[in-house]
């Protein structure tokens, strides 16, 4: 596996050390390359040596001319063509630049295939987020054992990391917006093409990216969700309350349930970690959740490098599709073994390599994890998944979108393969634009306002 030794000076310290070790924030000597030859998240400015990857310039952040404030994100790049598409019959030439999950399904599958597009580095975020990331980059710490964050708000804790726990914080505590609220569809597709689909409704903050707020005024959290059933009908009613707090070490996930057949609300300390995820059947963990998401302690964190790799990206094709609803997500984009490939973008992107493997005494139903995380968003864009016998079992895919307006890259659309039974779970897929004017306050987020929804 070739990776880049562009910024391994800096990171070199860090990758000799022991999984776990905290070490204090960079210098300001290396947070003054942010903005310079780094973006102000972290990236590479530079494109690579071939031009498949260009240099960075700001970003996408004005919106194409025909898109509709409120409306259906449409596609930036509907005009393009794919440069080439990788299938069965020629993976095996791109291997260095493809997960073990991906050549996995080449090889499984002879209709797999994935068309791979000019490569769009438009991530961006706001002025006042790369602000605050400068300033979290000379003052950040992990916490002693690696579980929480001290001292972050407002941006990128770790932009320029040195270990695998501070990138993976990097994925938790990403650019999202301040809020948003959505209307989505999900699915787990059978192999023999039976699905179950589901629908909820979701409203999310995110208090550590309050614009108004400061380091001193921060409540501590990363999100606040509530998210209520309506599909599957054995869930419908069902509302799910999650607080998540930036230090984990001091205070773990809190979270809340109402399953209409018992009428009460209760705590519900399972939904975390590895527990199944009731929407996908036993398809997906809860910590599956957008690629990755919760505290880091039940595994060793090391940061292996940075590579060139297909990841989705630009997939603002298939999110316009989910758009025309329910029957066009299930019977469109939801195909037997993978979803539709006509609707995927694949860029080449460089990635951080980052490997998760199960602590001794902890315990996971996976033993060991790969991520692939995009240098510009932190966010996880792909992931190999290992049972506890070292055995590759389930490949994620991010379907990265570009929300223009806001401007941010959001996961939508994100899916994990299951390479033992053909099966996989499709989660996220916009049946309503997503909208990123509905943050709601702190009293919203409350077991009253659970118990509130559940009388509806």
């Amino acid at each position: 596996m070739r990776f880049h030794k562009t910024l391994l000076a800096i990171t070199t310290a860090a990758l000799m050390t022991q999984a776990g070790t905290t070490l204090a924030a960079i210098s300001a000597q290396d947070a003054a390359k942010l903005g310079t030859e780094l973006t102000p998240t972290g990236a590479e400015r530079a494109g690579n040596a071939d031009g498949s990857i260009p240099e960075w310039n700001g970003g996408m952040t004005t919106p194409p001319s025909d898109y509709q404030a409120g409306g259906t994100r449409i596609d930036p790049f509907a005009d393009e063509q794919p440069l080439f598409t990788i299938d069965a019959s020629n993976y095996q030439q791109y291997a260095d630049k493809l997960t073990e999950g991906q050549k996995a399904l080449f090889a499984k599958h002879a209709d797999f295939k994935m068309p791979v597009y000019k490569t769009h580095r438009t991530f961006a975020a706001p002025q006042w987020v790369y602000d605050n990331t400068k300033t979290n980059a000379t003052r950040t710490d992990l916490t002693a054992d690696g579980n929480g964050v001290e001292k972050a708000f407002g941006g990128y804790p770790f932009p320029i990391p040195k270990n695998g726990k501070e990138a993976i914080w990097n994925h938790n505590l990403r650019w999202l917006g301040s809020g948003v609220e959505k209307n989505y569809a999900n699915l787990v597709v059978y192999s023999n093409g039976e699905k179950t689909i589901g629908q909820g409704r979701l409203w999310e903050t995110y208090p550590y990216y309050d614009q108004q707020g400061s380091l001193d005024s921060f409540n501590g959290n990363i999100f606040q969700v509530l998210v209520q059933y309506s599909l599957p009908v054995r869930r419908k009613g069902e509302v799910i309350l999650a607080i998540d707090p930036v230090n984990q070490a001091k205070e773990p996930r809190q979270a809340w349930q109402y399953i209409p057949g018992q009428r009460r609300v209760r705590r519900a300390p399972t939904i975390a970690f590895d527990t199944p995820n009731a929407q996908f059947a036993g398809q997906a963990t809860y910590d599956d959740s957008f690629m990755y998401n919760g505290s880091p302690e039940r595994y060793d964190w090391k940061l292996v490098g940075k590579k060139e790799m297909f990841i989705p990206y630009n997939n603002n094709k298939m999110l316009a599709e989910a758009k025309k609803g329910i029957d066009t997500v299930a019977d469109t984009l939801a195909t037997p073994k993978f979803p539709n490939p006509d609707y995927m973008r694949w860029e080449l992107h460089r990635v951080w390599v980052v490997e998760a493997t199960l602590k001794d005494g902890s315990r996971h139903v996976y033993g060991k994890r790969t991520f692939f995380l995009d240098e510009d968003s932190w966010a996880v864009a792909a992931t190999d998944i290992y049972d506890g016998r070292d055995n590759l079992w389930r490949a994620g895919f991010a379907g990265m979108v570009n929300a223009y307006d806001v401007p941010a890259t959001v996961i939508r659309g994100y899916w994990h393969a299951d390479l033992q039974n053909d099966a996989y779970a499709f989660n996220e897929l916009d049946i309503k634009p997503l909208d990123f004017s509905a943050v709601k306050n702190d009293k919203f987020y409350t077991p009253t306002q659970v118990r509130k929804m559940s009388r509806r």
